[in-house]
């Protein structure tokens, strides 16, 4: 009896590839085929053999629940950022109802502090910010350390700044006695700086780095443009 042998430049990995690349390509040829589709089996790390309809039902029932995990949080963000507009448009109605810049100080940061969660809420005006009724008096940076040239780079640039600060900076910004662990920097502008809208929180989680910042952006245009109005008058 002859031995069938192998050619020499045959691969029994290329054949294996290229039974894999026809299944890819026509996946209807097991539908035709049911006896060897359920026949199949792959084995697990623990020894255990499941056939390919468990093993798919499996991964199916996985990725199912990932779904619905996806789905619930993008469900509580859009609930989040209706509830979020809800409240952005009571404040801009509020604020166009007051004449008075302390009534416009108070109430923003009132609001402010349930609006976004925070424990903490200051204004931080520039020195060079005229106010010829001294209403800005509790609110003025320090000239005389050097937070305004820390601060100077966030306020060009226009965007809220959060994550965690040194602490120095809340010091100066917070108060020496309060905690902060994490916080959002609003800049106040309109024709030039005034200054910023400070949020604290005691919390890490609350600001980082890679949240969104349209709210925040949306709502430093919304107070600059009527503490400027204010100023003014």
């Amino acid at each position: 009896m002859s031995k069938t042998t192998a050619k020499p430049d045959e691969n029994p990995q290329s054949e294996e590839a290229k039974v894999i690349d026809y299944l890819r390509k026509n996946p209807e040829v097991l539908e035709s085929y049911p006896g060897v589709f359920t026949a199949l089996s792959i084995p697990h790390h623990g020894g255990e053999v499941a056939s390919l309809v468990e093993r798919q039902l499996k991964l199916l029932r996985s990725e199912n629940r990932a779904l619905k995990k996806k789905l619930s949080e993008l469900v509580s963000i859009a609930r989040e950022n209706e509830e979020l507009n809800q409240r952005f448009h009571r404040l801009s109605i509020e604020l166009l109802s007051a004449n008075q810049l302390h009534d416009v100080l108070a109430m923003v940061q009132d609001q402010v502090q349930t609006f976004f969660y925070t424990d903490y809420v200051r204004f931080k005006f520039l020195p060079g910010i005229s106010d010829k009724k001294n209403r800005l008096s509790a609110h003025y940076l320090d000239q005389k350390s050097d937070i305004v040239d820390t601060i100077q780079p966030w306020l060009e640039q226009r965007k809220p700044v959060c994550g965690r600060l040194e602490d120095p900076v809340i010091r100066e910004l917070f108060g020496v006695d309060i905690k902060v662990e994490s916080c959002a920097l609003v800049p106040l502008y309109h024709t030039s700086e005034l200054g910023l809208l400070c949020l604290g929180s005691g919390s890490k989680e609350r600001f980082n780095q890679d949240m969104g910042t349209i709210f925040l952006q949306q709502l430093g245009e919304l107070v600059s443009t009527r503490i400027q109005g204010l100023l003014s008058a």
